[in-house]
């Protein structure tokens, strides 16, 4: 019978749009409520099962290998300080499993676990990436035909548009196409779609990438709230 039980965690980059938070700390161990943005990506699929996770480290990895340290379903493998996303996913080939999850270690959403892997067990298809319609960055303006403004609307949901959240779901096929110095949003994936190998499953719920100091703000708020979307799975 098929089944999931390893998750990979991109947590290598600089994160350099944060450089508030990220000078002496790597992006995925930004505190949010004072636990690790990693932390909390485990807790959302540690909802779901007792997977192992494996971690890419690159940039100050040494700190996430030591707060992980005596996690025995954690494992922490440095795959390069310059190594792109597809590169740190190809360095860990020979711990992956028949089938695994893949996503960033900075993007915090409440995405069905479970529904995301029956949905790429039931497919034969290599891969899976779950899509959400983006929040726009700006609010809109609306107006009328003479150019009489009717409405301000701020920071809407589009919805004619998805965009890749992460919590991507391959089967060990896919490191056929990989290299060390591969991008995994472009060429990769670009190649799978080109072979029609690739599911898109569909997340209506919360997501919130953690890519600005703005964002930290927001999600530390958040927690503080006690309203923690991407634990909300009503």
């Amino acid at each position: 019978m098929k089944m999931i039980s390893q998750i990979v965690l991109l947590s290598g980059g600089k994160g350099t749009r944060m450089r508030e938070m990220t000078e002496n700390l790597p992006k995925p161990m930004v505190p949010i409520g004072g636990k690790p943005v990693l932390d909390h990506l485990i807790e959302i699929f540690s909802l779901f099962g007792n997977f192992e996770f494996i971690i890419c480290t690159g940039y100050l990895g040494d700190s996430i290998k030591s707060y992980f340290s005596n996690r025995e379903n954690v494992k922490v493998i440095d795959t390069g300080m310059e190594t792109p996303t597809g590169g740190r996913l190809y360095n860990v080939a020979d711990h992956l499993n028949d089938n695994f999850i893949v996503t960033y270690g900075d993007g915090l959403a409440n995405v069905n676990i479970k529904n995301l892997m029956d949905f790429h067990l039931n497919h034969e298809n290599t891969g899976t990436i779950t899509v959400s319609n983006p929040t726009s960055r700006f609010g809109l303006v609306k107006f009328d035909n003479d150019a009489l403004v009717t409405d301000f609307i701020e920071k809407p949901k589009l919805t004619k548009d998805y965009v890749n959240i992460g919590f991507m779901v391959f089967n060990k096929n896919f490191i056929n196409y990989l290299k060390e110095d591969s991008i995994l949003e472009t060429e990769p994936l670009v190649n799978l779609s080109n072979d029609r190998e690739l599911r898109a499953f569909i997340h209506n719920g919360y997501f919130e990438p953690m890519d600005t100091y703005r964002e930290y703000i927001h999600l530390n708020e958040l927690w503080e709230s006690g309203k923690i979307p991407w634990l909300n799975y009503e």
